[in-house]
C-alpha cells in the first residue's frame, strides 16, 4: 500500500506520475477509482460527507495543484513558516513530501500514449454534446495507435445511468475518462463502477476534453510552470472566479489556521 499525506482529512498518495502509470498498467483483476484532487475538492469535501468518504476510499489520489504540495509541506510548522513557504511558491514548488504535482490534464494525456502502445480500450464520457468525440479525434491525431471503443456526452442524472452503463458495457473498455466535474464526476463512478466489469480504470478529469479537444485553450507552459494557471484561467473564464477565489484564497487561508 502506497503512502499517503492527510490534508484537512483528504490522502493524497506520495507518488510521482510515473509510479502512478506503472499502477494503472499493472496487471491486476482490481477495480481502480483513481481522483486527481485539488484544493477547492478538499474544501468541497469539509461540508460533503459523501464526498469526503469517496476521496478516502478510493485507489489512487494525486496532487493536481500546486496548493496541495504546500499544505504537506507545512504541516508540522508554525503559521509564519508555513505563510513564508507559500510566498516562496511564486519561485519554487515544493517537492517534499509529495514528489510532483500531477495535474488531470496532463495525466490523461500519458494515460493515452501508454494505452496506445498496450492496445488498452477507452471510453470517453461526460463534457458537453460533442466535446468528447472532438477529444477523440484529437487523440487518434496525437496517437495513431490508439483504442477508443466510444464517446458519449451524457449527464450524472440518476435517470441515465442505467443507460450509459450498457452502452459503456456494450463496448467492453479498459479505462474510462469521465468529465463531469467535480465532485459530480467521482459520485458518479463511485455508484457505477462496478456495474461495468471489464473497467480497470476509472478516473474523473473535470475540464480536460475541453482542453484536448482545442474547445478551451490551456494556460502557456511558461505560466503553467510558475504555477500561475489559475491567473490564466481567471482572465479567460472570468465565471470561474469563485472556484479560483476558492483555491487561490480560501484553501491556503484554511491551512495556516490549522
Amino acid at each position: 500500500m502506497q503512502k499517503r499525506i492527510t490534508i484537512m482529512g483528504v490522502p493524497v498518495d506520495v507518488l510521482t506520475k510515473s509510479q502512478v502509470l506503472d499502477l494503472i498498467f499493472s496487471t491486476t483483476e482490481k477495480q481502480s477509482h483513481i481522483i486527481t484532487v485539488n484544493p477547492e475538492m478538499v474544501l468541497a469535501a469539509q461540508n460533503d460527507k459523501d464526498f469526503m468518504n469517496i476521496l478516502n476510499k478510493s485507489s489512487i489520489n494525486t496532487a493536481d495543484g500546486t496548493g496541495l504540495l504546500w499544505a504537506a509541506n507545512t504541516q508540522n510548522d508554525s503559521k509564519i513558516i508555513s505563510t513564508l513557504k507559500l510566498l516562496k511558491l511564486l519561485f519554487k514548488k515544493p517537492m517534499t513530501p509529495l514528489p510532483e504535482l500531477i495535474k488531470g490534464s496532463d495525466l490523461m494525456l500519458d494515460i493515452a500514449e501508454h494505452a496506445a502502445k498496450n492496445g488498452t480500450k477507452i471510453f470517453l464520457l461526460g463534457a458537453q454534446p460533442g466535446v468528447a468525440e472532438r477529444t477523440k479525434l484529437q487523440l487518434e491525431k496525437q496517437f495513431p495507435d490508439i483504442t477508443i471503443v466510444g464517446t458519449y456526452s451524457g449527464s450524472t442524472s440518476p435517470y441515465e445511468e442505467e443507460k450509459i452503463k450498457d452502452l459503456i458495457n456494450e463496448t467492453n473498455p479498459d479505462i474510462l475518462f469521465v468529465a463531469y466535474g467535480a465532485p459530480a464526476q467521482e459520485k458518479w463512478i463511485s455508484r457505477n463502477l462496478h456495474k461495468m466489469p471489464t473497467i480497470k480504470v476509472a478516473i474523473g478529469v473535470g475540464g480536460t476534453f475541453n482542453y484536448i479537444s482545442g474547445t478551451i485553450k490551456r494556460a502557456p507552459l511558461f505560466l503553467q510552470n510558475l504555477g500561475l494557471e489559475w491567473l490564466y484561467r481567471l482572465i479567460k473564464e472570468p465565471k470561474r472566479w469563485k472556484r479560483i477565489w476558492n483555491a487561490v484564497v480560501v484553501f491556503p487561508i484554511q491551512i495556516l489556521q490549522k
